[in-house]
């Protein structure tokens, strides 16, 4: 845009002047300017169809008239009504030119822009804020129901449930002791805690128990069918179009098939491929039969249908833009590789045998006809042996060399390319079928029975090729289970489930390639899957039963994720030890067989269970004749097996440092002499603490109530050891007795304990003999020489006995490592004092 240039004020006089003359000279023209627009808009009303407004117009008028007015004159007066503009109305009187003029429409135009663009800024914020708010109140929503459920969430990467152990508790905790004042069991009544679960998490909980009492008895459980007729009794699933029943029946009809055949390894593994595969056949036939049920006029199918009425019906429906079909009309299109391939896809092997009688290009190859092929790939259950597979794998690779564009446009030949590929079971020509057909397989589950009934158990040589299917040795390998596994993998979980809205499509995904630990892995720790937290180990659970946690092979993607099977179960039932320990223990029982089912790994989870919840008259049982029996009886055979898991229990106690849980359990176990032992260890660690604390002074009452206990159940023992065990313990009292007369300074009596120590000697032939005794003391016993010597050399002093304190120094002499250097230099000192 030119700059403008500044006014010249004369020409602007010019003009005003001009206008002014022109405005009084002017009028004429505006009337006849008028009267012309009038004559117009008379011509356009008499072009306009009028609207008749009948009633309505009656009501005006006669509300007009009701108001004293004509309606008439009044449309009259409206119709000549004339608007005049003034000069100050179309150009302001602030305004002294058209460039000032335009700047002002400029500067109001801007500032209208900016209102509106301020408008739209604050409704775009007010929107982002109601977002936000809506946002933060789902995730409190979220959080609130989380917290209302166990904690069964992992906690974090996978390795930090794989580095955590079932041997983890709260050791630092404080001590709640299992005795009640007179020193027996608690009978810790509990109550039913599985009456405080809901929905799934109950039903699965009456699951576990009941495969906990078969396992008990030694009997066979059905588990993966019980977990889903649980699932069944609560789906909790909203409107997902897959769920937790869905994701079970899939398990329950490959551990089927594998349970019908027997023997391991490759004939296994093949047996659960099958399962997986009758799985999706099963689902095609159902969807054969709504299809032709919502399209029952098209179909054309009689009363009583046979498989392959069934097939043709469905054909009718899904060709029927092309026209008359051969099986209809003769000379129709030609359908019979597409209903060979249907057959098979739905599970109809005898079906699909006989269609292949009728093929009009059946072809000639090596091994026999096509049928005959098909025939021998259905008795052996998805195989043929190395030459068919051979001749097959040959012909699959001439007859996709030879196609063009025009041929996969058929359908007739993307099916037969199909079947011939199938029946190979060639790696390489598969990949190529699905490169030039992608339309072929049009569902994740049509895909995943193709590349199924592909798997071979092992790589060999199948075919000799050549060209475009050569590789570098000249081979042909077999399509794997490691393969479909390594190929599922490429793609990301949401990949499989519609952006993590269908989370079970996956996980079912990784059931039917047999990956077992992946599917649990995926159920406990993706954040797709939260909902089915509850889920995860009870799937691991049912795995680990049936056997099937390993049968994928090293391409199992749960393999690297480093899942801890066992961990995962012991954690979920952590989460019920202070709420329901009726609810812990059966899953702690399942995570110890899970773990290898030893003593040890009981007595590691069973001491975590009993420590934190206090239960001990729960699992162990009231005691006393005509008591209840504890929890535990379930899971042992006999009184020997329940005796050995409650001493290892203890055992693990010891190892944690809860000397009072492990004392009252080797005592219930009937290992007083395990019992023993603690004690006098307990006690010579409380002798000197409790000659100033009055708490430690209890705690040394207690354990001589308690030894007393231990020592009279070892009265009938003929073992040395049990018989060294109690002579410890009455000597540890002999020494309590002379600590605590040396803390009141009555020096007669510790100088008459003293002489019934046997290991300190008070005459000088005894010397020796004592000093070889001191060595061969316990450790515990030892411990307390150095005070037991203090002591006595302050009362032999005290009452001025020489030569026993010459004895008790020469004897103190001769141990130091016993005795330190500031104990022999008092009796030293002791000594010269009373010389």
């Amino acid at each position: 845009m030119p700059p403008v240039s500044a006014p010249d004020w004369d020409q602007l006089l010019q003009q005003s002047e001009d206008l002014a003359a022109r405005d009084s000279q002017g009028i004429p023209q505006i009337e006849r300017d008028l009267l012309q627009v009038e004559q117009l808009s008379q011509k356009l009303k008499a072009r306009t169809a009028r609207i008749d407004s009948g009633s309505q117009t009656l009501a005006a008028t006669r509300l007009l008239a009701q108001e004293g007015l004509n309606s008439r004159k009044l449309t009259r007066a409206l119709q000549t009504f004339e608007l005049r503009p003034t000069y100050e109305d179309v150009l302001p009187v602030e305004s002294t030119s058209v460039e000032e003029y335009l700047e002002q429409m400029h500067e109001l135009t801007t500032i209208t822009a900016i209102q509106e663009a301020q408008r739209d800024t604050i409704s775009a914020f007010e929107e982002y804020m109601d977002a936000c708010m809506t946002a933060d109140w789902a995730a409190d929503k979220r959080a609130l129901f989380d917290a209302a459920l166990p904690d069964t969430a992992m906690p974090g990467p996978a390795s930090q449930l794989a580095g955590g152990s079932l041997t983890s508790s709260v050791a630092s905790a404080q001590f709640r002791s299992p005795l009640l004042p007179g020193g027996m069991p608690g009978t810790c009544s509990i109550g039913n805690g599985a009456g405080t679960l809901s929905g799934r998490m109950k039903s699965y909980y009456e699951t576990v128990r009941s495969l906990n009492d078969a396992t008990a008895a030694r009997q066979p459980f059905q588990a993966i069918p019980s977990f889903a007729a649980a699932a069944a009794q609560d789906p909790d699933d909203g409107e997902r179009r897959s769920t937790m029943r869905m994701l079970w029946d899939v398990l329950a009809r490959i551990a089927a098939a594998a349970e019908a055949r027997t023997g391991a390894g490759a004939a296994r593994t093949q047996a659960l491929l099958r399962g997986a595969r009758k799985y999706l056949e099963e689902g095609h036939v159902t969807y054969l039969q709504n299809t032709i049920q919502a399209n029952r006029a098209q179909a054309s199918l009689g009363g009583a249908p046979s498989r392959q009425s069934q097939i043709q019906a469905f054909l009718r429906v899904r060709e029927k833009d092309a026209g008359p079909l051969d099986f209809d009309s003769p000379g129709g299109a030609d359908t019979t590789w597409h209903r060979i391939y249907l057959c098979l896809r739905s599970g109809f092997y005898k079906e699909a045998v006989e269609e292949a009688k009728g093929l009009r290009d059946a072809g000639l190859l090596r091994g026999g006809s096509f049928g005959a092929m098909l025939g021998e790939w259905v008795a052996a259950e998805g195989g043929l042996a190395p030459q068919s597979a051979q001749a097959m794998a040959t012909e699959a690779e001439r007859l996709l060399r030879s196609a063009d564009r025009a041929a996969w446009q058929r359908s007739s030949f993307r099916h037969k390319a199909a079947l011939y590929v199938l029946l190979s079971g060639d790696r390489r020509v598969a990949e190529h079928i699905l490169r030039e057909a992608p339309g072929l397989l049009q569902t994740i589950e049509d895909f995943m029975w193709f590349k199924l009934a592909l798997v071979r158990p092992s790589r060999g040589e199948t075919a000799t090729s050549s060209g475009y299917f050569a590789s570098g040795a000249g081979e042909s390998w077999a399509y794997t289970l490691a393969d479909l596994q390594a190929y599922l993998g490429q793609f990301p979980a949401a990949h499989y489930s519609h952006g993590g809205r269908e989370p079970l499509l996956y996980c079912t995904v990784l059931l039917l390639s047999l990956q077992f630990r992946a599917a649990v892995a995926f159920l406990a720790q993706d954040a797709s899957a939260r909902d089915y937290r509850v889920d995860a180990p009870h799937l691991a659970i049912a795995l680990t039963h049936h056997q099937l946690l390993d049968a994928g092979g090293d391409g199992d993607a749960g393999r690297a994720k480093g899942l801890d099977i066992a961990a995962l179960v012991h954690r979920y039932g952590r989460s019920f030890v202070h709420s329901s320990p009726d609810v812990a223990l059966e899953y702690y029982m399942q995570a110890a067989g899970i773990r290898g089912d030893t003593l040890e790994v009981k007595g590691q989870l069973l001491r975590e269970l009993l420590t934190e919840s206090n239960a001990f008259g729960y699992l162990m049982g009231s005691g006393g004749p005509g008591a209840e029996a504890g929890a535990l009886e379930r899971f042992v055979g006999n009184a020997q097996e329940k005796d050995a898991l409650v001493a290892a229990v203890g055992r693990e106690c010891e190892r944690a440092a809860q000397m009072d849980w492990a004392v009252e359990l080797y005592l219930y176990a009937g290992a007083p002499r395990a019992a023993l032992a603690l004690i006098n260890q307990q006690l010579s660690n409380a002798l000197q603490p409790a000659l100033t604390d009055a708490r430690k002074d209890e705690e040394v009452e207690q354990l001589i109530r308690r030894g007393a206990d231990a020592a009279a159940r070892l009265a009938a023992a003929m073992q040395p050891d049990d018989e060294a065990h109690k002579g410890t313990f009455h000597t540890l009292k002999l020494i309590r007795q002379l600590l605590t007369a040396d803390k009141r300074g009555d020096h007669a009596r510790v100088v008459q304990v003293l002489g019934q120590l046997e290991f300190v000697p008070q005459d000088q032939f005894r010397l020796q003999r004592c000093v070889d005794a001191a060595a061969m003391l316990a450790p515990v016993l030892a411990e307390r020489l150095e005070a037991v010597l203090a002591a006595g050399g302050r009362a032999l002093s005290a009452t001025r006995q020489a030569g026993p304190l010459r004895v008790l120094a020469a004897f103190a002499g001769s141990l130091p490592q016993r005795v330190s250097q500031h104990t022999f230099r008092d009796l030293n000192r002791l000594q010269s004092a009373a010389a």
